[in-house]
């Protein structure tokens, strides 16, 4: 029967090229399985996961293979979350592709091997899914349990004195009891089985991991029992900016991922609760499991679709059914923005100003139109920003209306669901939004992007993307660019970002495509959105300028760091969120070019009059490795990071040129100039993997087996 499925934690690829692969193995995984995923999202929850793995009685992997990762042979995410699995204790079984090296994934059921260019004649592993099965059976009982205590692990220091009452308030508006056992864990008040009596009864701990009061054994001792854990660091501006501990984070997630973004960083209440109030939200979502094969395929093939993404908007009294329409979009994996449930923000003084330019980043704007709709300012003006860019043709409006009398105030044509339930009125609005992206980003019919040269035309597949920071930065690089080619651009994905294609010669074998790109006014949120969904890179390089700590004439960065102006005196202060480790392979790859150093780049939204200040001090104190401070947009590096974190795209660097903080236009110029051709050195002779057009006629087991 259906309803007797096992729960299983389904790890995946969301890889457009591994939709065939997955598709392959999902009859037989649904028949023995209630499959749950955790769909893509804007941000990363470590604590989610673990939730899920809790929620969820086994495990069940289809691991693909990825050239671009040489040291795993597949994608990093994937072997995080079979680390969450062994932590949770979860029955486990994996079905590798060929020459995925299985030290990944040891203590696992490793079922054989599959190619994917043989898949129909690959003998499904039914008896090791069988026994998973039976395995799974037994873990039941702990899969679906009503909610019940969070419990605060937190120091004594007058910061979280203050705020202990908002916490509070929080997590019980949300459903669960709070309990402080913050006395009997910081002084080592229990033993081990005390411990484990103590703290497996929580859905959720909330721990300060960085603070010396909280003994080394907690976090550690929570990992191991599966207890989900809020990862908590205050953070004074003063301090020195410090690492999560190494258990805190996976070496795999390292690999893919900025570090110090698995903790919630803060010093001020208006930090802490908007981001903890994004994680209760995450938890608060149910399982997603899929009810059959039908639903679990639509999801699986919804995975090659260029995501929006959609901006869903709803005033504070329709928020309820905001959420449930936001969780559907989560099993449909349609990336989309909602402030409250979805939001990648920082969540600071002026969130809301920039909550407005999200608008712009969209594709699709649902309006969900009621009275408390048309009281909101701020959604008033949502609406006025898309009704604009609907009249420029870079915005659909799908407007629903909850009462009777609010279609009458939107001058777009909408559809009505008063007369719906509750779940007919998610199905309503959810389809509508699949159609839609479906309509826009159908790959069987878009012509694909393409590049003039020498008169005729040739598809590009590109394997840079090199986004300028600024007009002085785009057209220095346009000018050094060798044989510079304009990029035709389709209906689907116009120019409007002067893409110019290349060729960057190498030694041996075919050069690399190359496309250069000019930031907007948005910094380049918009510019890296529009490159990514066009031309699907496997690697983007920030280029811009710098002022310099250390002597060098260009910086490629190895680390990105972000800092932020605090309002009150107007210092600087970083930001130990923002921290961004760029592709290894490059920053290595930049120690044998004259001229050029490599080191931390400090990065921030606003030119910094000179690093040696004494207002610029605590940035330097934090980040003592930095060479040089950029002006380019940390917005812009974050998205980035949530690209390569989900898959979009492998890899990403910075090289910047320096100049003074005063320098004029023409001295800026040379300096990206100077960066440009450093880019250009790396690229032909330094880069760290082959152009995909090698790798493509190479085969990839072939590739594979020769990096063994």
């Amino acid at each position: 029967m259906l309803d007797e499925r096992p729960a299983a934690y389904f790890s995946h690829s969301y890889d457009v090229l591994d939709r065939r692969v997955t598709d392959f193995f999902l009859e037989v995984l649904s028949e023995r399985f209630a499959l749950a995923v955790d769909p893509r999202s804007a941000t990363l929850s470590t604590m989610h996961l673990e939730l899920m793995m809790r929620r969820t009685a086994c495990f069940v992997a289809v691991v693909t293979r990825r050239e671009n990762q040489p040291q795993y042979r597949c994608s990093p995410f994937a072997v995080h979350e079979y680390g969450m699995a062994v932590l949770a204790n979860r029955p486990r079984l994996v079905i590798p592709e060929i020459n995925i090296p299985a030290r990944h994934f040891i203590g696992a059921d490793l079922a054989r091997p599959f190619n994917r260019n043989r898949l129909a004649a690959y003998r499904m592993p039914l008896a090791a899914l069988d026994e998973l099965a039976a395995r799974a059976r037994e873990h039941a009982d702990e899969v679906d349990r009503p909610l019940g205590a969070a419990a605060l692990v937190l120091p004594p220091t007058p910061e979280y004195r203050a705020a202990e009452p908002e916490l509070r308030r929080l997590i019980s508006q949300a459903g669960w009891q709070v309990d402080d056992i913050s006395a009997a864990l910081l002084r080592d008040e229990v033993d081990a089985a005390g411990a484990a009596t103590l703290l497996d009864r929580y859905d959720f701990v909330l721990l300060d991991v960085l603070d010396p009061r909280t003994p080394s054994w907690v976090l550690p001792f929570l990992q191991a029992r599966g207890v989900p854990t809020v990862r908590l660091v205050c953070h004074r501006p003063d301090d020195a900016v410090r690492q999560l501990p190494r258990l805190a984070v996976s070496h795999a997630l390292q690999a893919s991922s900025a570090v110090n973004r698995h903790a919630i960083w803060w010093s001020e209440m208006d930090v802490l609760l908007p981001e903890l109030g994004r994680e209760i939200g995450r938890l608060q979502m149910p399982r997603l499991p899929f009810v059959g094969l039908p639903e679990a395929r639509r999801y699986v093939w919804s995975l090659g679709r260029d995501q929006g993404p959609v901006f869903l908007s709803s005033a504070q009294g329709d928020n309820d059914f905001a959420q449930l329409i936001a969780q559907e979009l989560d099993l449909r994996n349609v990336e989309h923005f909602h402030y409250l449930f979805n939001s990648d923000l920082p969540r600071g003084k002026a969130w809301e100003h920039r909550l407005l330019a999200k608008v712009g980043e969209c594709r699709i704007f649902v309006p969900l139109v009621s009275r408390h709709y048309l009281d909101s300012a701020w959604c008033r003006k949502e609406m006025e920003i898309a009704l604009e860019l609907s009249g420029r043709g870079r915005m659909r409006i799908l407007p629903y209306f909850l009462d009777h009398h609010a279609g009458a105030s939107v001058p777009v044509q909408g559809a009505s669901v008063v007369h719906l339930d509750a779940a007919a009125r998610v199905r309503r609005v959810v389809d509508d939004v699949d159609r839609a992206l479906t309509d826009l980003t159908d790959r069987r019919h878009r012509p694909r992007i393409e590049i003039t040269v020498a008169g005729g035309r040739t598809a590009l597949d590109v394997d840079v993307v090199v986004l300028a920071a600024g007009p002085t930065e785009y057209a220095a690089a346009a000018r050094t660019l060798r044989h510079p080619a304009p990029v035709v651009g389709t209906a689907e994905h116009p120019n409007h970002f002067d893409w110019l294609g290349g060729t960057v010669a190498r030694r041996q074998g075919s050069g690399y495509q190359l496309v250069l790109c000019r930031a907007g006014t948005d910094g380049g949120r918009e510019a890296l959105r529009a490159a990514v969904e066009a031309f699907a890179p496997e690697h983007v390089v920030l280029l811009g300028t710098a002022s310099a700590v250390v002597p060098a004439d260009v910086v490629v960065a190895d680390r990105i760091c972000g800092f932020h102006r605090l309002s009150i005196d107007s210092s600087f202060v970083p930001s130990p969120h923002r921290d961004y480790p760029t592709d290894p392979g490059v920053a290595a790859s930049a120690e044998g070019l004259p001229s050029v150093v490599r080191g931390t780049l400090a990065v921030g939204d606003e030119v910094v009059p000179a690093p040696d200040a004494a207002a610029f001090a605590p940035v330097l104190n934090a980040w003592p490795d930095t060479v040089a401070v950029a002006v380019l947009s940390v917005d812009t590096v974050e998205q980035l990071e949530d690209f390569r974190t989900y898959g979009r795209i492998s890899h990403f660097s910075a090289v910047v040129g320096v100049a003074p903080p005063d320098a004029d236009d023409a001295a800026r110029a040379v300096a990206a100039e100077r960066a440009f051709t450093a880019v250009s050195r790396l690229v032909s002779a330094h880069w760290p993997r082959p152009p995909r057009t090698d790798a493509a006629d190479e085969g990839a087991s072939g590739v594979a087996s020769a990096a063994d």
